[in-house]
């Protein structure tokens, strides 16, 4: 039955193979909890899983582009297109790149954070990022993240770019509800999708493009991040413990989330 659910799934066309594992996840859970064997497993529907994928990618021309980290100096690129321009609402949508890759935050947390949550100080920003995951808040304490104002004389243009939304948000009195992101007085929450709409807004600013096979998102900021902060010598646990990850895991963080073939620079640090 659960192979055949797979097979409807297929039908639909819209469900890529690595989010196929949220439809049958629900299944099992359900069954643990009437204490029953799960039925969404075993060699049957790992098998049913394979042909899935290779149906998916026959009927799409082929595997879809992957994920990848988008590197530190692009971000850049796209935070000087928005500290230049004269469209408010421009460099409001370029901060709100900026600063998700600034606290290796998911889209989510990003998206709905409020004036409350940052502290601006003379020497760093103290930003609290409610933990999301798929939309939805995963944990009800937040991470709590210090952002410190990089020396004089080295580049602070990321640091620069929030704080200057920030302030301007505060010399205009906004109410701390207010959502970073979105124009004053308006207090309708963000989704998620829409730090992958301002990404290719910002790419379509500048001259970069995804290598061959691969695409940048809104999550290539928080692979970004990491990518960045390994690469200049960040340990793993404190990567991890950045990015609220369960238990700390750094085996999720270097399998999912870090280029091990990135080489340090100017940028990422």
């Amino acid at each position: 039955m659960v192979a055949c659910y797979v097979g409807e799934l297929y039908e639909r066309g819209t469900i890529a193979p690595g989010t196929l594992q949220n439809y049958p996840t629900p299944i099992n859970s359900v069954h643990a909890l009437c204490q029953l064997n799960k039925p969404a497993v075993g060699p049957l529907l790992i098998a049913v899983r394979h042909g899935y994928a290779h149906f998916y990618a026959d009927t799409h021309d082929g595997i879809r582009d992957k994920r990848a980290p988008l590197p530190a100096a692009v971000l850049l690129q796209m935070v000087q297109v928005g500290r230049t321009a004269t469209d408010v609402a421009l460099r409001r949508r370029m901060a709100g790149l900026d600063l998700p890759a600034l606290t290796f935050a998911r889209q989510g947390g990003g998206a709905d954070l409020r004036l409350q949550y940052v502290t601006l100080q003379p020497t760093a920003m103290v930003i609290q990022i409610s933990n999301y995951k798929h939309g939805t808040r995963a944990k009800r304490e937040c991470l709590v993240i210090r952002i410190p104002r990089r020396s004089a004389g080295a580049t602070n243009a990321a640091y620069g770019m929030v704080y200057d939304e920030v302030t301007a948000m505060k010399l205009a009195k906004s109410m701390t509800a207010q959502y970073l992101f979105t124009p004053l007085g308006n207090h309708t929450p963000l989704p998620t999708e829409v730090a992958t709409m301002w990404m290719r807004e910002g790419l379509s600013l500048t001259t970069v493009c995804a290598p061959s096979g691969a695409r940048y998102s809104g999550h290539s900021l928080r692979a970004g991040a990491a990518t960045s902060a390994r690469c200049i010598g960040c340990s793993l646990d404190s990567i991890a413990t950045i990015m609220g990850m369960k238990n700390k895991s750094t085996t999720t963080v270097s399998a999912n989330y870090v280029d091990a073939l990135a080489e340090p620079d100017a940028a990422a640090r």
